[in-house]
């Protein structure tokens, strides 16, 4: 245990670098792993930043800055600026209830928070704390019952596996050795493949964290990249942040 507290006093400032240290001799379990992961992953609540979002899927293809809050466990608040830096679209939910507005056809949908109606707005099927997590730097972990730890000696990286007999599951992992930072996922399970990578991690208010998060999802394909211009992390949230009154004479539809 000395070892590796010394190893890691002595290369955690370098670790947001391009090049990683070399793994040290012994192989930690991934019970080991996953409890740093766990306990680093603690220290963000949540976010308030702004960012160049980039979207390439069937149907949908665009960029647009997004003003964007973040809080787990499923808190978000994603506002579309115009060139002029005017919100052109509202994506707003609590974990619970979701609100879209689009305020040039001035129409308001609101329905549950559920994978199927944040499609609408994104690439990706995913369910709210699967986008909270994401983008606060972190895959959410899966149940598993199997799990393994191999060395990537080409990259200087912790390989860790998880899988999931009963649900067809498995989960890789590539772990920074000294920061335990998550720098690539992938996630399997029958028809849907998926990856995350993150980079250019920089240190903010004292933490290290990729200010460049890509979603890559195989099936079917589409790709989210999340780039932070500003960001503010584990901020002071207020009441009105992930509320979104219905504007006077807006049309609301529920959606199904």
């Amino acid at each position: 245990m000395r070892i590796w507290l010394l190893s890691l006093l002595f290369f955690l400032p370098i670790s947001g670098c391009a090049t990683l240290p070399v793994l040290p001799p012994e192989t930690p379990s991934p019970e080991f792993l996953l409890n740093q992961i766990r306990t680093r992953l603690q220290t963000f609540e949540g976010l308030k930043g702004l960012a160049q979002v980039k979207v390439s899927a069937a149907g949908k293809n665009f960029q647009a800055q997004e003003v964007l809050f973040v809080r787990r466990p499923g808190w978000l608040r994603a506002e579309s600026l115009s060139p002029l830096g005017t919100p052109q679209f509202y994506l707003v939910t609590d974990g619970r209830e979701l609100s879209l507005y689009n305020p040039a056809e001035n129409r308001y949908y609101r329905g549950r928070a559920m994978a199927k109606h944040l499609s609408l707005a994104l690439p990706l099927a995913l369910e709210p704390e699967e986008v909270v997590s994401f983008l606060l730097g972190d895959p959410i972990l899966i149940d598993y019952d199997l799990a393994s730890t191999r060395r990537d000696g080409q990259e200087g990286l912790w390989t860790v596996e998880l899988a999931s007999t009963s649900r067809r599951e498995r989960q890789i992992l590539w772990v920074n050795p000294f920061s335990w930072h998550i720098l690539r996922a992938e996630f399997y399970r029958p028809a849907l493949s998926q990856r995350l990578i993150f980079e250019d991690f920089r240190r903010i208010q004292g933490f290290l964290f990729p200010k460049k998060i890509q979603f890559t999802s195989f099936e079917p394909v589409a790709r989210l990249t999340v780039e932070y211009l500003e960001m503010e992390l584990n901020p002071f949230w207020t009441a009105q942040d992930f509320q979104l009154p219905v504007p006077r004479g807006t049309t609301v539809i529920p959606l199904p």
